[in-house]
């Protein structure tokens, strides 16, 4: 687990672009490259078992992933396809605002919270998954557990991508994180 070190970016950044070109050729998609890239950085993930799988975390502003959201499934089959053992999880850039910052910019909107920002990393995560519900438990040493069911029409999630998707949200959201695919 760790940062993307300059030289593995400008790698990575090539490859993006190549699978953007055969999604553009081979769905005649037409989206502005220079609208979608604005990669703010990346993390790479791995599962301590398996050192050959890894999961690269995408992050970018949220009004490029807003446009990117029409063409993500076949940007990200196309990419795990091109790089074997490789999945890939495009996020947007979130900002959590303490309440009483809310308060003093009379902008007191749920959306800026914790919870509401957690749940919208966990989304971004698991597309094009569908999740279907969320239990969170809480134990008396202060510990929160959340079980997340996952409904997967599409087929893209196996056991070692679950287990990638869950390692980085524990990283990113520090939430004990368990998820279920349901049939």
């Amino acid at each position: 687990m760790g940062d993307i070190t300059k030289s593995t970016h400008a790698k990575y950044a090539k490859i993006l672009l190549k699978i953007f070109e055969i999604i553009k050729n081979k769905y005649n998609l037409t989206v502005n490259k220079e609208d979608i890239f604005k990669i703010k950085f990346m993390k790479e993930y791995y599962i301590k078992e398996d050192l050959e799988k890894k999961m690269i975390v995408i992050f970018i502003p949220l009004k490029s992933l807003k446009k990117f959201r029409r063409i993500q499934y076949f940007f990200i089959k196309e990419f795990e396809s091109y790089i074997p053992n490789t999945y890939l999880s495009v996020l947007s850039i979130r900002t959590i605002k303490p309440l009483k910052y809310q308060k003093i910019s009379k902008t007191g909107s749920y959306s800026w919270s914790f919870t509401n920002v957690a749940d919208d990393i966990i989304r971004d995560m698991l597309f094009p998954g569908n999740i279907v519900g969320k239990r969170i438990f809480f134990f008396s040493n202060e510990d929160v557990f959340i079980q997340i069911y996952l409904e997967d029409k599409y087929k893209n999630f196996n056991n070692s991508k679950i287990n990638l998707v869950t390692r980085s949200l524990h990283s990113l959201i520090h939430k004990k994180i368990h998820i279920v695919l349901t049939s």
